[in-house]
């Protein structure tokens, strides 16, 4: 298991760059490296599998890394980022790495604080929920202290890390069942309206996406209650890390680092000519256009075109060929979220459109 010290916000040394740990108490991981072989083919032995958990788990007790840098003079703003709150979303992971590479304390006012891989058991099983409890981990926050294991690791995010923030940004992708626009969306909410938008606009993501409402649950919702502006990301996934989407999130944290007045680190900047698309609506993934049926999504279409109301987008039809479902867009938008994964169950998402 690692060993690394307990992540502490109010206690990181000036002028350090480490790697620390949050440690939970997770009694409920019993089987869970069986059920991860089941997503990993038999080239992989059950040794490799129950090493790779065994490195973050101790008994009862799960270890989940933390990568913090803080500037000589302690003073200076505080950028908090995460990234794996899905366990099949990628991007977020290594553009962490990274930015947390390039980072000198020496150089740095301020403090960064990322988490790379929130959801440990959702990453090992590849999954958007934990496969402990099934729960989606961008849907139950602020958790609970005794509450599932889902719900007591957001309650221990909050705590440990979130609070901390000046800005905060967290880093999804679209998972391995979908094909998403490479975004970067921000709410129109309260106090953190204005630096959020600012935010948002240096990132240098292709798509900014204004929401005038976040649902409950999100990491977002909790932050916003806090007043800490607050950004989050989503790009292509498909179950892979594209190079694009990664270079474009390293520049986006290199851009909110400088943004934050902290630091210059060599890959901030926008692209020349650069001109974001710009939406605003609701960006709740979760209460788009779903499945009514089960069986194999076949479709043309593409994210980020324009659709009209009633438009064909795909079909859905059962395993023996029978059409089942017409598949046609809920109205006059563009194409932001698009399933990818032909194998379809009823209650799956198929499209997000944004009027």
């Amino acid at each position: 298991m690692s060993r690394h010290k307990e992540f502490d916000f109010e206690n990181l040394p000036r002028a350090s760059k480490d790697i620390y740990e949050l440690r939970m108490k997770a009694p409920d991981l019993t089987g869970l490296a069986g059920a991860v072989r089941t997503t990993c083919g038999d080239t992989i032995t059950p040794d490799a599998i129950s090493d790779a958990i065994a490195a973050r788990l101790d008994g009862e007790s799960l270890s989940i890394p933390v990568l913090a840098v803080k500037g000589a003079s302690g003073a200076g703003k505080t950028l908090v980022t995460t990234a794996g709150v899905h366990g099949d979303e990628y991007e977020g992971m290594e553009a962490i790495y990274r930015t947390y590479e390039a980072l000198d304390p020496s150089n740095l006012s301020g403090t960064f604080v990322a988490v790379p891989v929130v959801t440990l058991p959702a990453f090992w099983q590849a999954t958007r929920a934990n496969p402990v409890d099934g729960l989606n981990m961008a849907r139950i926050f602020p958790g609970s202290p005794s509450g599932s294991m889902s719900e007591r690791l957001a309650a221990l995010m909050l705590e440990k890390v979130f609070r901390h923030a000046d800005l905060y940004i967290d880093l999804h992708s679209s998972g391995r069942n979908n094909a998403m626009m490479t975004l970067v969306g921000y709410a129109s909410l309260g106090r953190q309206a204005e630096t959020a938008r600012a935010a948002a606009e240096c990132f240098g993501a292709p798509l900014i996406w204004e929401h005038p409402k976040v649902s409950p649950g999100r990491t977002l919702t909790e932050t916003l209650k806090l007043e800490i502006p607050s950004l989050y990301t989503e790009a292509r996934g498909g179950g892979a890390a594209h190079p694009d989407d990664v270079d474009c999130y390293t520049r986006g944290l290199a851009n909110l680092v400088e943004f934050l007045g902290m630091a210059k680190l060599p890959a901030a900047g926008l692209e020349a000519d650069y001109e974001p698309l710009r939406l605003c609506g609701d960006g709740d993934v979760d209460v788009s256009m779903k499945s009514g049926c089960s069986g194999l999504f076949f479709s043309d279409a593409r994210v980020g075109m324009r659709v009209k109301q009633g438009e064909l987008l795909g079909v859905i039809r059962d395993l023996d060929g029978t059409l089942l479902e017409e598949v046609r867009s809920p109205r006059d938008g563009v194409l932001v979220m698009f399933r990818t994964n032909p194998r379809i169950f009823a209650g799956e998402i198929l499209v997000v459109v944004n009027a």
